[in-house]
């Protein structure tokens, strides 16, 4: 199911870490009970498949967060995000 999200994410730089965030759509697929599955679906930033923690608030008002562990995809209109709790 397409979900609204608040994704709010940490990307390593030369410089440190630095905060973004973005409302989009995802869809959001449990793999276990510590793992779950981010497709974004829209829009895609540059920089989402760089990100290294993720901290999403659904339009539901249910909170996930997590560090990014494996990005399997990315393409102009999704980006894959595997994350561990």
């Amino acid at each position: 199911m397409i979900v609204g999200a608040h994704l709010s994410y940490l990307r390593d730089t030369l410089f440190g870490p630095v905060a973004h965030s973005i409302d989009c759509d995802v869809i959001i697929t449990f793999i276990s009970a510590e793992t779950f599955q981010v497709q974004v679906l829209s829009p895609v930033t540059q920089d989402l498949h760089k990100a290294h923690a993720l901290n999403m608030t659904l339009s539901s008002g249910e909170h996930l967060n997590g560090r990014v562990v494996h990005v399997p995809a990315k393409d102009n209109k999704r980006v894959v995000l595997q994350v561990d709790t």
